[in-house]
């Protein structure tokens, strides 16, 4: 597996100018990563100039860009705002394309409490059926996080494969995002999470892994199994890339982000080796 580093691991030193693409190129590759993924709301400008010049920062460090993700919500209340959502994702379709990136990960959408059920996923439905067609198109590949409200289980995702009927959709699999909590900022990723994630991984195109805190020698995560998921992605003979997204909106007070967040890269690139080895 290929160890990659998503922008948003660092997003608020990214927004607000205390890093640098360039310095976050150099500080991920240096503490083991060989790839990044861009999202969209990670970046001061994600215009196409912008993103061919990181790129051209990437290619020069010998790394890839592994996959282009974007914010976006396929269940926003009006026809209009979801035909807006899916012109949006279309257009990074159309970036990633540009760029010779394989990968784009898009999401499902989060619940409207006074929308039916069943509508929503119907609004996921046809959204996701416009994007596939247009993934066709351009022969790139979704990778659907298992991330929002609706359509978040892993049976109603699969169900909803079957029913767009694409062969341009994939899974991202995160097991973190069947989490439950102990208390505050306190993650519980069980058997049960392991369970309802392991359907997703035979359809995996990406995969991210979500580090909240690095231990033992920055080579474990305090809350997450990060071999158990390892071992579970080889077993589904997954070898693309694993993604870190670090969780420094869980870091006590105090901590430097930019720190933490190279021992989390430590402990993705730790697992990833592990993961040629055996």
């Amino acid at each position: 597996m290929l160890p990659s580093v998503s922008t948003w691991s660092a997003h608020e030193a990214l927004l607000n100018g205390t890093l640098s693409m360039e310095d976050f190129l150099d500080r991920i590759k240096d503490n083991g990563a060989r790839g990044i993924e861009i999202v969209d709301f990670d970046l001061l400008d994600a215009s196409l100039p912008a993103l061919e010049q990181i790129k051209r920062e990437v290619g020069c460090r010998g790394m890839t860009i592994t996959c282009m993700s974007l914010e976006h919500n396929l269940c926003l209340p009006t026809q209009e705002e979801r035909d807006g959502d899916v012109a949006r994702v279309m257009r990074w379709m159309e970036a990633a394309k540009r760029l010779d990136v394989r990968n784009v990960r898009v999401f499902t959408g989060w619940a409207l409490s006074w929308m039916p059920y069943p509508i929503q996923m119907e609004w996921v439905y046809q959204g996701l059926c416009k994007l596939a067609n247009h993934a066709e198109t351009l022969d790139v590949d979704l990778v659907l996080e298992n991330h929002n409200s609706v359509c978040l289980g892993s049976g109603e995702i699969l169900d909803m494969f079957k029913r767009v009927g694409s062969s341009r959709l994939f899974t991202c699999p995160d097991v973190f995002n069947y989490k439950t909590f102990a208390g505050e900022n306190i993650p519980v990723i069980d058997d049960w999470s392991f369970s309802e994630v392991k359907p997703l991984l035979r359809l995996a195109r990406n995969a991210h892994i979500k580090v909240c805190e690095a231990v033992q020698n920055d080579t474990e995560d305090r809350y997450l199994d990060v071999g158990r998921m390892v071992r579970m992605l080889r077993e589904a003979e997954y070898d693309g890339s694993l993604a870190l997204e670090f969780m420094w909106p869980y870091l006590p007070a105090g901590r430097d982000p930019i720190v933490e967040m190279l021992k989390a890269v430590r402990v993705v690139a730790h697992h990833c080796e592990r993961s040629r080895r055996f």
